[in-house]
């Protein structure tokens, strides 16, 4: 005679059960009942993903950097004091976790007379910092500085000024210098590319698009990444995520 076996037990831990373990990593029947709607994913099982912190399917509320449901916590640049003067100092500049736009906050496009005292160096007022954090260039024989504000929809792009979001990537609100946009977010312009590299990266004859090189942002001089949908992964060079969208 040959045994009996008993049938294997089901992710539940039930012998014989036919419970098995969803496309979301939980143990139900094998199918996932939405409850709320397909494109957010909210269901009966997926629990612990689609829901917000405050516990809501589908919801926008999220943690801050101090990890409060809803809270106003932001990440930013803050700089130190320095108690002697009363202003703050550039070198010291760090992102970290701010409970609200406090002095010290030096993001870009900050008034540069918070580490200049203006009024002994006059020349100072009215200028910020740039996307890196740094102080106009001054030329104090003539007393006179470059404005970062005037690069901004003047037709170039300036990458390293004021291609960031608190210049509006180098935008007047009616011009954007830096036109084109990466898969992670870099704004840059084939202006840019030429000036860099002697061709486009998009365009012209040696584009960075199609040249059999998956460009992913490892490029020293101009981070892009083109491997995403909008630009058809690389034009194909990022084969393997082609074929796995087709």
């Amino acid at each position: 005679m040959e045994p009996s076996l008993a049938p294997d037990k089901d992710c539940a831990g039930k012998i014989g059960g036919d419970a098995v373990v969803d496309d979301c990593g939980y143990c139900s029947g094998g199918t996932t009942t939405m409850t709320f709607n397909a494109y957010l994913g909210c269901d009966s099982t997926c629990q612990g993903t689609q829901f917000d912190c405050e516990s809501t399917c589908g919801g926008p509320a999220k943690n801050d950097c101090n990890g409060e449901c809803g809270g106003a916590a932001f990440i930013d640049y803050f700089c130190e004091v320095i108690d002697s003067t009363g202003l703050i100092n550039l070198d010291s500049r760090d992102l970290t976790c701010l409970e609200a736009d406090e002095t010290g906050n030096c993001k870009p496009n900050t008034d540069s007379c918070l580490f200049i005292d203006c009024s002994t160096d006059t020349m100072y007022v009215n200028t910020v910092i740039n996307c890196q954090g740094e102080l106009p260039f001054c030329d104090e024989a003539s007393a006179t500085c470059l404005f970062f504000q005037d690069y901004l929809g003047d037709g170039v792009c300036d990458y390293l000024d004021t291609n960031c979001i608190e210049f509006d990537f180098d935008s007047n609100g009616e011009i954007n210098d830096c036109n084109l946009i990466d898969c992670k977010g870099v704004h840059f312009s084939e202006d840019y590319c030429n000036e860099l590299f002697g061709s486009g990266c998009t365009t012209g004859d040696e584009p960075w698009l199609g040249d059999g090189y998956c460009d992913e942002g490892d490029n020293e001089f101009l981070p892009l990444n083109f491997n995403c949908e909008e630009w058809n992964f690389d034009e194909g060079d990022c084969s393997s995520n082609l074929r796995l969208k087709i």
